[in-house]
């Protein structure tokens, strides 16, 4: 153990780990950067950072919670400014912060992906029950019972249509799109909102 882990409380060492390893996957890429090099920038040992971390994924994962709640934030703020907007309106730039975070954000998920296929992958379930999936699921939902009476949306089973809208942008579909396909951000926007969120309400 390095001398400096005894002198620092759980939640400095976490702190250090966390800062340390954003600032290298900023600066060399998350591929290139590997956990003893945390450990030796962070200035701690390589069992203390195994102890809180057993890989880059789980990280990541950590990593990602912060950015998380400022996608959150920015899309209340969005639906406050914006709360009279016609609820299709809104759908679709939901889906657009999703696309757009999800880009921003592909190599972390990349690196968390690959680590779930390496161990077996865990129970998809557990997406399900995430923050992201329920605030995800909460939002989509209520702008389509919200657009249900003035525009007479076809169906009726807003949370049916709110958890497909997930699961199809989920971030390996996308990711797919983009790399494979050759999808660029806003034609992903496009097509899901002329395909699943426009055929949805009626011609006023």
């Amino acid at each position: 153990m390095a001398a400096t882990d005894n002198n620092r409380s759980k939640e400095e060492l976490s702190q250090a780990i966390l800062h340390t390893a954003s600032r290298l996957f900023t600066e060399h890429g998350i591929e290139a950067v590997s956990m003893h090099q945390i450990a030796k920038c962070a200035g701690i040992g390589q069992g203390t950072l195994y102890r809180r971390y057993a890989n880059k994924a789980d990280l990541c994962m950590e990593m990602m919670h912060d950015h998380f709640e400022h996608f959150r934030t920015d899309i209340e703020s969005y639906l406050s400014d914006f709360k009279h907007e016609n609820p299709k309106v809104k759908i679709r730039s939901v889906v657009s912060f999703i696309i757009r975070f999800l880009e921003l954000k592909s190599k972390w998920l990349q690196v968390i992906q690959s680590q779930q296929l390496n161990e077996g992958m865990k129970n998809g379930e557990e997406f399900f029950h995430s923050l992201p999936y329920q605030f995800l699921h909460g939002v989509f939902t209520r702008l389509l019972k919200e657009g249900a009476p003035a525009t007479a949306i076809r169906s009726k089973n807003a949370e049916f249509i709110a958890h497909s809208y997930i699961s199809i942008l989920s971030p390996y579909t996308c990711m797919h799109l983009a790399n494979a396909k050759g999808y660029t951000s806003g034609q992903v926007e496009e097509e899901f909102g002329d395909s699943f969120v426009d055929p949805l309400f009626v011609h006023e």
